[in-house]
């Protein structure tokens, strides 16, 4: 499990967008699954992996 802090240092981009993100994952209901994410908005790495994979599929299509 990552924070957005983390991952923001790991795709670099800020804290704020990799917050965005994560509450994007969370509103898709693939992703819905309880083990992905902590109360505290920390988040399953491989799962939000796989968001950004999807998601940058489906932009630039």
């Amino acid at each position: 499990m990552v924070s957005a802090e983390e991952i923001s240092k790991f795709y670099a981009i800020t804290k704020k967008t990799a917050q965005n993100r994560i509450s994007e994952m969370k509103n898709n209901p693939i992703f819905m699954t309880g083990y992905f994410f902590r109360m505290n908005g920390r988040v399953w790495f491989p799962a939000f992996d796989e968001f950004i994979k999807q998601r940058d599929g489906l932009k630039y299509k």
